[in-house]
């Protein structure tokens, strides 16, 4: 009864975050024009691997495609991403249940929404960096909601839908789940073909347009390129993902820090002095980096499930619950966060945290802390909204909401390009932009989707140049952007400078608006 309950106010709480975050999460003109744009080149005739440059799993693509038959529209995305969002919050509840009682499970659910959920980070959940991503990782809560509660049919299903959006979370995934279905001798063959389903569609939908081997041995070639360039490095080390000896010296000391106030806090409160153990916690951890101090808790959780293992009071279904939360967050371990990859993993990690920690640690105290931690670090991000307070832009497929300095700019492109680009015209915006395609409902025309350094990096500046000669593109338009995370801030100066010499030579510069940082428009010369 008190979890149907705990699930009304669940659901009341999304609510309300959904109607004062709706389209106000992540960042609109970074990753989410190619996550919205592409299904539009698909319903136009163009391919994935043959036409764009395929990075993820197919099926988010396909999946949009389809929506946008119903109608062009950011809400349609919007309406998606807090579906799944939803999902992903029951599943995770009812994960936290096995292993816990239900005012817990609702705390650490609430957690979720507040934190990650609707972050302000390009890793929200609601504006995803990544719809593969999102439907990947709903695929992932769904199989280890299955393991945990037998559900085998469902449990192949998930982990196929895995499968078809995130290949590098589906492997780990995969071998977990059979090997604890062996360990707890179950007869899973007859549910394998369950694992087809999704991938027949991603696949073999992507598969049955493309099937032409050189196109899809060039896409894998840019990728290996990909993964090799200085601008993924830059961008991977900035989010956690590669290992960097100062960053884990920064958290290394976060961490004692943090460690040393909860030491002192837990002292006091071993005294009986509860007042005086949580006023130290509050004043303490208030002049900490509490995003980041948490950073190395995956860590944290492999040294104590190692303890439990070795004194043997880890079950099985615990370690299947360390397993799949620390691939979850396997792609930004050394920044277990909700502003990196990890953000989709994050909470059930911190959970697996407090439930191990909770072994060794008075219960109460530790609740009450990660309570104090977690209200402290909502506080934080909501002064971030208030101060980065978004601005509006109506377009003709649905409103976005912008910084109020890129929303003047983006309002004042939108209009330009409604008043002076005629409808057999094209444009493109650089270095990001491709958004501004899907609201004028323009072709694109490269193969790379923006104009960033890992752009230029993995498929060369004079291929990228030598497409621009050939699509005639009839407008440039420069929207500023600082490209810093790529390792190299500006276009034209830092990077692109043959590429930007190239508009210059043939491209006439016919407007420019903006105070401190401007978007430029240029021409071609006919």
């Amino acid at each position: 009864m008190n979890d149907k309950k705990n699930i009304i106010i669940l659901s009341i709480i999304f609510l309300v975050f959904s109607i004062i975050f709706y389209a106000k999460t992540g960042n609109p003109l970074v990753d989410f024009p190619r996550e919205s744009y592409l299904p539009y080149q698909l319903n136009n005739g163009e391919k994935l691997i043959q036409d764009i440059f395929l990075i993820y799993g197919p099926f988010g693509y396909i999946f949009n495609s389809f929506l946008y038959k119903i109608s062009t529209n950011f809400n349609i995305l919007f309406l998606e991403t807090h579906l799944i969002s939803y999902s992903i919050l029951i599943l995770f509840y009812f994960i936290i249940r096995k292993f816990t009682k239900e005012k817990i499970a609702l705390i650490f659910s609430i957690i979720l929404i507040s934190i990650s959920i609707f972050s302000n980070s390009t890793f929200s959940f609601t504006i995803p960096y990544s719809f593969s991503g999102l439907w990947g990782f709903l695929g992932g809560y769904s199989a280890l909601f299955c393991l945990l509660y037998d559900r085998k049919n469902i449990l192949f299903l998930s982990l196929g839908l895995v499968f078809s959006n995130k290949i590098e979370l589906f492997v780990p995934l995969f071998i977990i789940s059979i090997i604890y279905l062996i360990y707890k001798k179950e007869n899973f063959i007859k549910n394998i073909p369950y694992l087809f389903i999704f991938p027949s569609i991603g696949y073999g939908m992507l598969f049955w347009n493309n099937f032409n081997l050189e196109n899809i041995t060039q896409n894998f070639a840019y990728l290996a390129k990909m993964t090799k360039t200085n601008s993924i490095a830059v961008l991977y080390k900035g989010v956690g993902a590669f290992f960097e000896i100062e960053y884990l010296k920064y958290n290394l000391i976060l961490l004692a820090k943090l460690a040393t106030i909860c030491a002192i806090s837990y002292f006091a409160f071993l005294k009986n002095k509860k007042i005086l153990s949580y006023t130290i916690l509050i004043i303490g951890i208030s002049f900490l980096n509490l995003e980041f101090a948490l950073n190395l808790s995956g860590f944290l959780i492999i040294i104590l499930t190692g303890y439990t293992l070795y004194k043997k009071t880890t079950t099985k279904e615990e370690l299947l619950l360390v397993l799949f939360s620390l691939f979850m967050c396997s792609k930004s371990f050394f920044a277990t966060n909700s502003l990196s990859y990890s953000n989709f993993g994050f909470v059930l990690l911190i959970f697996v945290l407090f439930l191990k920690l909770k072994s060794f640690i008075n219960k109460k105290w530790l609740l009450n802390s990660f309570i104090i931690f977690f209200s402290l670090l909502f506080i934080s991000k909501m002064i971030i909204y208030y101060y980065d307070f978004k601005t509006k832009v109506e377009t003709p497929i649905g409103a976005i909401w912008l910084n109020k300095q890129e929303a003047n700019l983006a309002n004042k492109t939108n209009e330009f390009i409604k008043n002076n680009i005629k409808e057999n015209e094209n444009f493109i915006v650089i270095p990001e932009g491709q958004i501004f395609n899907l609201i004028h409902k323009k072709p694109y025309g490269f193969y790379n989707t923006t104009f960033t350094p890992l752009d230029f990096d993995t498929f060369g500046e004079k291929n990228i140049t030598q497409r621009l000669k050939e699509n005639k593109t009839d407008y440039v338009i420069y929207f500023p952007r600082n490209t810093i995370d790529y390792g190299a801030k500006m276009m034209c100066y830092d990077y692109a400078v043959d590429f930007c010499n190239y508009i210059i030579d043939n491209y006439t510069k016919i407007d420019s608006f903006g105070e401190y940082e401007k978007v430029n428009i240029f021409k071609i010369k006919k």
